[in-house]
């Protein structure tokens, strides 16, 4: 599978760091770039693919200059997951931060409960995690996600019934 990642963020510190991977798999672990482009194999079946921001420190937060990384877009298998404006894919994903003790200690003074996650979500402000469950292979995921007719594969060009295929072969004397 083909993955391209485009980023935005803040350096107004230092460039932030970010690992990538899927599943168990670190794919990248090093400062972000604006485009980064991964490969990797994978089985048929349910993966994750996530991105940790880390490396962010208490100091490197005010009003406005922020240690930051925006995710813009994703691509798998040169098809972007958010191509269909009413269905984007990347907003099943969620981000677990993990939250500064100290914001986490202000929080409880003021009785602001902290959420586990935030979705759907871009901006990796905290450290933190953010996941996506996907299946492979990722076409089919894709359609399956992104599936306004509520038509199933099997109704659809990828697989022919057997009344279809016996006209065909009757059609051609097969």
């Amino acid at each position: 599978m083909l993955i391209h990642l485009d980023f935005t963020w803040d350096d107004f510190f230092r460039v932030p760091t970010i690992i990538v991977g899927i599943d168990h798999t670190v794919l990248y672990n090093s400062t972000v770039q604006r485009e980064i482009q991964l490969t990797c194999d994978l089985a048929a079946g349910p993966h994750e693919f996530w991105i940790q921001h880390h490396g962010k420190q208490a100091h490197e937060t005010n009003q406005h200059n922020d240690t930051h990384v925006f995710l813009k877009r994703i691509l798998f298998d040169q098809l972007d997951l958010d191509q269909i404006d009413y269905c984007k894919l990347t907003h099943k994903g969620c981000y677990y931060p993990e939250y500064n003790p100290d914001y986490v200690e202000t929080c409880a003074k003021q009785k602001v409960e902290l959420p586990e996650y935030i979705q759907p979500n871009h901006y990796f402000g905290h450290n933190g995690t953010w996941r996506l469950a996907f299946n492979a292979p990722v076409m089919n995921w894709i359609i399956e996600e992104q599936n306004p007719s509520g038509m199933n594969l099997e109704d659809t060009m990828f697989s022919s019934s057997q009344i279809t295929l016996q006209k065909v072969k009757d059609l051609f004397n097969l």
